[in-house]
């Protein structure tokens, strides 16, 4: 683990005067602006903690929505905080916008976001056209995805993004080796390129190197890379569009991780597929699974999130179980063991939703608040230092 360090102070940068105005919100290129100054998030009247509404967590960093606005923290080394600079922040840090977005998802070096209007933003390493605004280049605050496209929903995953348009139709961009954009090929897209089949969809979930949704009748589909049998396809093939999940579950949601994916159905049951080492399935046994399997407990299910090696999920009740792989304390059970079955987080109840990253997690509470836990490092907590914690911590703010 890294030495702990003093939380970066506010300041005023002086930067290279380059600005792109994008359908009237300013979005700075690597190098930015004379830029406004970077405020992390401060506590409201009579110190009290914001009240948070989104919240997601990416390869090395977090993101969230509340009552006065957008924050991100930890790695910045790529602008993925979207506040203007390249620098780690240790607590929640005011997006650089003057676009306030009502959801957002956070990726391994880039976020993305949706705003009231149906306007999607993104943010971060530009590599392979994942940012979606037809160029390849590191933007450190928002810039627009499409003028001519709205989004209900928009997923960052490792070097591509996925969404749903307001009309349900699936749109993908960047990287596309694999065929994790489901577009037929293996191309890299800069702009967003609709998936194949026509499917309507009501929520997709962009992986590393996969990406699965669910239809509005409750169908899941995926696409990419198959290893492992990530993709529920009942083999370990690539797929260039999407394919059907066997196993005729109707599901409510699913999430797309590194090497395995899982999904909510309708009956408040868990189910993960792919890649089982560690105990990331929650089957109780570290196997691969080529199609969906149960995950162990009679426990009813809201949400899900598979994330590197572990999982996590919110029970109908409000508690949060976390399980498979324990290092740095990502399962939040109060050790680093891992664990072949769902197991409680410890320091927090009452949980909303939850959101696995690579080694860290993040849940966030009826209430409002949000915890975190697992690995502190460039301060993805937001506790204030890079120190991990073994349970449940809330963020600071």
């Amino acid at each position: 683990m890294r030495t702990t360090h003093r939380p970066r102070v506010t300041r005023r940068k002086t930067c290279n005067r380059l600005c792109v105005l994008v359908a009237g919100v300013v979005a700075l290129s690597l190098g930015g602006c004379d830029a406004d100054r970077i405020e992390p998030l401060q506590p409201g009247p009579g110190g009290a903690a914001a009240t948070y509404s989104a919240l997601s967590t990416g390869g090395g960093h977090s993101c969230g929505v509340n009552d006065r606005g957008t924050f991100c923290w930890g790695d910045g080394d790529a602008g993925q905080l979207g506040d203007g600079s390249a620098s780690d922040r240790v607590t929640p840090t005011r997006l650089l916008a003057t676009v306030a977005t009502v959801s957002i998802d956070a990726g391994a070096a880039h976020s993305c976001g949706v705003a009231s209007d149906g306007r999607a933003f993104c943010w971060g390493r530009g590599a392979d056209g994942r940012l979606g605004n037809g160029t390849i280049q590191t933007w450190l605050s928002p810039a627009l995805v499409s003028e001519a496209l709205r989004f209900s929903t928009v997923s960052a995953g490792g070097e591509h993004t996925c969404g749903v348009a307001t009309d349900g139709a699936g749109y993908c961009w960047g990287r596309g080796a694999d065929g994790r954009l489901g577009t037929g090929n293996e191309l890299a897209r800069p702009n967003p390129a609709r998936t194949l089949g026509g499917h309507v969809y009501a929520q997709i979930s962009a992986g590393v190197a996969h990406s699965c949704g669910v239809t509005t009748s409750g169908v899941a589909l995926c696409w990419g890379e198959g290893e492992d049998g990530r993709l529920g396809t009942g083999n370990e093939l690539d797929q260039l569009e999407p394919t059907t999940v066997l196993g005729g579950l109707v599901f409510t949601r699913v999430s797309a991780g590194a090497r395995h994916s899982c999904g909510v159905t309708v009956d408040d049951d868990v189910y993960c597929w792919g890649a089982g080492q560690n105990g990331r399935l929650g089957t109780g046994a570290a196997l691969d699974r080529l199609e969906p399997a149960v995950v162990s407990g009679e426990v009813d299910y809201t949400h899900v999130s598979a994330g590197d090696a572990h999982t996590c999920a919110v029970a109908t009740d409000g508690r949060a179980f976390c399980w498979g792989d324990g290092a740095d304390g990502r399962l939040g059970t109060g050790n680093e063991l891992g664990r072949l079955v769902p197991t409680p987080v410890a320091g927090a109840s009452g949980f909303r939703s939850v959101t696995a990253a690579d080694a860290h997690s993040c849940g966030r509470l009826a209430s409002g608040s949000v915890f975190c836990w697992g690995s502190g490092r460039d301060g993805r907590l937001g506790t204030g230092n890079e120190s991990r914690r073994l349970s449940a911590a809330q963020i600071v703010g």
